[in-house]
């Protein structure tokens, strides 16, 4: 009995063994994917001197290592932190995902814009004269903030023209000269943040502007109307409308080109000469009105040919008619 059950129980143990042995044997994976549907993940518009959170992802077997150009620098990893200063409006960054089995990568960019509350703005109402008094100041700058000011990106000298207010959140002049002319900044900072504020250039420079077109126009004729520029002073042209106009109607740069499309119409055109960095912009407005087309003259009747039976009577005609008067008479 005992043989019998050593038996069976070898028989058992030798189908076992054949049944594991004669499994497919597990290859290690080799599949191998992406990177494919690559984003960043991150605020669109970021405020300056306040830290911001970036993230790259893409669908990557094995996951992907993240590399990233930020202004010319490069940073590792799948997340980076900024805190952008206010230099600029925009930064554009770039991430790359490398699958590192295949080596095969793909990048994309995001431009994001940056919203710089730190500003120098004139607080004096006209624009700057030589010769009268004028003031700048650090819109940001306050109690227990380190205001720093440059000119053209650089330290400057003061004299006793210039002083300092407001815990240097102020610049003074009391008179103007020419060599104060220049790019104004000012860098605020604390403990946490330190940010560069937007500027403002100071100049002596003049802008003025006027538009050249008819005071009155004729609905379905077209007409041109120019925007003319006086500007020592680097501008910008924009056109600006309280109503659009009606009928057909194209601007292209300093011309515009309009179509009215009936009489009766009052239209404003209005241009508008801009220097950002001055903080200054001139502007004139033209008010055309629109009249009814010139009438239409009906053409006139062609001429009757001269010595036509209409106009003259032949000899034998007028005969016949007396004849038949002196019948009726004598009769």
């Amino acid at each position: 009995m005992a043989d019998h059950m050593k038996f069976l129980y070898a028989i058992l143990l030798f189908t076992i063994t054949e049944s594991v042995f004669s499994l497919p044997m597990a290859a290690p994976s080799s599949d191998t994917s992406g990177p494919h549907f690559i984003s960043i993940q991150g605020p669109r518009v970021v405020t300056a001197g306040v830290r911001t959170d970036f993230t790259c992802s893409a669908d990557c077997t094995p996951e992907c290592t993240y590399t990233w150009q930020v202004s010319g620098q490069q940073v590792e990893g799948k997340a980076v932190t900024l805190t952008l200063d206010g230099h600029r409006d925009s930064v554009e960054l770039e991430c790359t995902a490398l699958n590192p089995t295949s080596r095969d990568s793909q990048s994309t960019r995001k431009t994001v814009e940056i919203n710089n509350p730190v500003m120098v703005v004139p607080t004096t109402s006209s624009n700057p004269l030589e010769g009268d008094a004028f003031s700048l100041a650090c819109k940001g700058s306050g109690p227990g903030i380190t205001t720093l000011w440059l000119k053209d990106n650089e330290l400057f000298p003061t004299d006793s023209r210039m002083r300092f207010t407001d815990n240097n959140g102020t610049l003074v002049f009391s008179s103007l000269l020419p060599s104060d002319a220049g790019f104004y900044t000012c860098i605020v900072a604390n403990s946490t943040i330190k940010v560069a504020s937007r500027g403002y250039l100071l100049s002596f420079r003049t802008i003025t502007v006027t538009i050249e077109g008819p005071d009155t126009v004729v609905a379905g004729v077209e007409h041109n109307f120019t925007c003319v520029p006086n500007c020592s002073l680097e501008c910008s042209i924009s056109w600006r409308f309280k109503q659009f106009p009606q009928g057909s109607f194209k601007a292209s740069g300093t011309l515009v080109r309009w179509t009215p499309a009936r009489p009766g119409l009052v239209q404003d055109f209005t241009c508008v000469a801009e220097n950002k960095l001055a903080q200054r912009t001139a502007q004139y407005t033209k008010r055309v009105l629109v009249s009814g087309p010139p009438p239409t003259v009906p053409p006139s009747p062609p001429p009757k040919p001269s010595g036509s039976v209409m106009e003259r009577p032949s000899f034998i005609l007028l005969t016949l008619v007396c004849l038949q008067l002196l019948f009726a008479l004598s009769a």
